[in-house]
């Protein structure tokens, strides 16, 4: 089997004549008009070999990127887990694809005419979400994307198979510390565990599957837009060269490999570089020059986003509170108060009281807010109207947190980012 590194949580896997493609972002930018590819693609979708399978892990834009797949040919076998909700597979179906195949957790399958055989790995939370195993005569290889997957699942599968390479999440892309009004300090200080706490779980991983060979993948990225820039600080991200180093310290028996867009690996031949891999110690100083090139798609992007609608206040309230009627757990398993600092021309001040038992939504400042979210009018707009997912649009770190008290309020954000 040989992989291609496309970029980002990108690439291929060929095997017997058949090349099966995941995940692919090929386009910028996403998470409406933040995030960019850095390093930047080698590879774009004209580039593409024939496709003959085509495996989406779930609908964050990063791994989920409608503009690349609706250049995709549309007879291709999509491979999707089996989720509970259909949302997903009604998103795909809207693209045009046709030849959809929706698989249980845990099951092999091996695609028509394949040599390849394939198992999709279920994540340890409560996500629409799948890694995927992919396995040949002469290889294993897994592919975690940003799955979450615990210490049991993995330690199994390192029990099952003999991984040949493991492509594993090794840096942080949350909303959580960068947009919450942290004292600088304060936000350096989160930072640097959150940096810790993810190369920890990259060598933790790897070893539990005692995978020969490990790869950070599924991170890096460069919001370019003027005043996201000091959002890139390398206190906050980890590079693939900090998760390798650390995993020649935790784990030197596993072969640590830092692909970069364009590389390549087989067994036969080992990895193969396509170009030398960027300087990641001059990072803040490149993506500050790839901000200048791209400055006019970035204000392109801006001027041409669609406006808030009028009433919107009241097309937010009866959006949440037919939410919280329409499922009459939600609320109290939430049970705090949310301020919504809506700016723009539709703007305002509203807050959802989920203590409450019937007309959740109120106008105005609340004075016992636990949780504040301050956002464009712009980007509600799309929420209300199901033109873009509240997770999707909380990472694009174009909204600023405040919490009180300092603690992460899971029921929140468990019920929000799913809705």
């Amino acid at each position: 089997m040989e992989v291609t590194y496309i970029g980002h949580a990108a690439m291929m896997m060929h095997s017997g004549g058949k090349t099966i493609l995941m995940d692919p972002w090929l386009t910028d930018p996403t998470y409406h008009g933040a995030w960019w590819h850095y390093p930047a693609l080698e590879m774009s979708v004209d580039d593409l070999p024939k496709i003959d399978y085509l495996y989406i892990s779930h609908e964050h834009p990063d791994h989920f990127d409608p503009p690349t797949l609706e250049r995709i040919d549309k007879d291709v076998e999509l491979i999707i887990a089996r989720f509970a909700r259909r949302r997903f597979r009604e998103r795909l179906e809207a693209i045009g694809f046709r030849n959809i195949t929706e698989l249980p957790y845990h099951e092999d399958y091996q695609p028509g005419g394949s040599g390849m055989i394939l198992r999709l790995i279920a994540p340890d939370r409560a996500w629409d979400d799948s890694a995927i195993l992919v396995r040949d005569a002469d290889n294993v290889i897994l592919n975690v994307n940003d799955c979450h997957l615990d210490d049991t699942t993995l330690s199994e599968l390192g029990q099952a198979f003999a991984i040949d390479l493991a492509f594993l999440t090794f840096t942080g892309a949350s909303q959580y510390p960068n947009c919450f009004d942290f004292s600088p300090e304060s936000r350096r200080e989160r930072a640097l565990a959150s940096k810790r706490s993810h190369v920890e779980e990259f060598v933790h991983w790897a070893k539990l599957l005692g995978t020969k060979r490990a790869v950070p993948a599924a991170g890096n990225f460069a919001l370019l837009s003027p005043d996201q820039l000091a959002m890139n600080d390398p206190d906050y991200a980890n590079t693939p060269g900090e998760a390798v180093a650390a995993l020649a310290a935790g784990a030197p028996e596993i072969e640590g490999l830092q692909m970069n867009p364009g590389d390549r690996w087989s067994a036969a031949e080992g990895h193969r570089r396509l170009k030398p891999a960027p300087d990641w110690n001059r990072r803040m100083e490149q993506i500050a020059a790839m901000s200048e090139q791209m400055r006019d798609r970035i204000d392109h992007y801006f001027a041409h986003e669609p406006a808030a609608g009028e009433g919107l206040f009241e097309r937010f309230r009866s959006y949440f509170n037919g939410l919280l009627e329409s499922d009459p757990a939600a609320a109290p398993s939430v049970g705090i108060t949310v301020w919504w600092h809506v700016e723009g021309p539709q703007g305002g001040d509203w807050y959802i009281d989920f203590r409450r038992d019937r007309d959740w939504v109120q106008l105005g400042e609340p004075a016992d807010w636990n949780l504040r979210i301050s956002i464009p009018d712009k980007l509600v707009d799309l929420g209300v109207t199901g033109r873009a997912i509240w997770d999707n649009v909380v990472l694009s770190f174009r909204v600023r947190l405040s919490r009180r008290p300092d603690e992460y309020m899971q029921g929140f954000w468990t019920w929000f980012c799913k809705i």
